[in-house]
């Protein structure tokens, strides 16, 4: 019975010290491409591009943000870009928001959790989540 209880505690212990702020930070996406700074306004979650592997065209000019649906947005700079808005703490997750994907000029539902040095980051067709992938991007210290 005292191994059970052990065996709870141990996998317990990620989550005890869990807080809404551990998300705030710099991350490295998984492809190498970019660093995303997620930064809390209120209660509020959001990212934005803060450092880009390619941050000029072939010509020198700024990246801008050329995929995008909205040929209005077409001439926007990718760095400082806001990608990810609206995620909300629920007390195991970050949920409710939102991811644009500059490479296809897509936007989908978002949600997010941290493992460790690790930000589980989940776009999706549905709110629910089912329709989607999962990247890792990891933590910049």
């Amino acid at each position: 019975m005292k191994k059970f209880f052990v065996s709870i505690l141990f996998l317990l212990v990620p989550f005890l010290g869990m807080t809404a702020q551990d998300v705030v930070g710099k991350w490295k996406l998984e492809s190498g491409t970019a660093i995303v700074e997620v930064y809390c306004q209120g209660e509020v979650f959001n990212g934005k591009i803060v450092w880009l592997q390619k941050p000029t065209r072939t010509d020198g000019s700024p990246a801008v943000d050329e995929n995008n649906p909205d040929s209005k947005l077409r001439s926007r700079k990718l760095m400082g870009l806001n990608m990810l808005s609206g995620l909300k703490w629920n007390g195991k997750e970050y949920s409710g928001g939102i991811i644009y994907d500059p490479a296809n000029g897509k936007t989908y539902y978002c949600s997010m959790k941290v493992e460790g040095n690790v930000l589980k980051v989940r776009g999706s067709l549905d709110k629910r989540g089912f329709l989607g992938r999962t990247m890792d991007w990891f933590r910049i210290k």
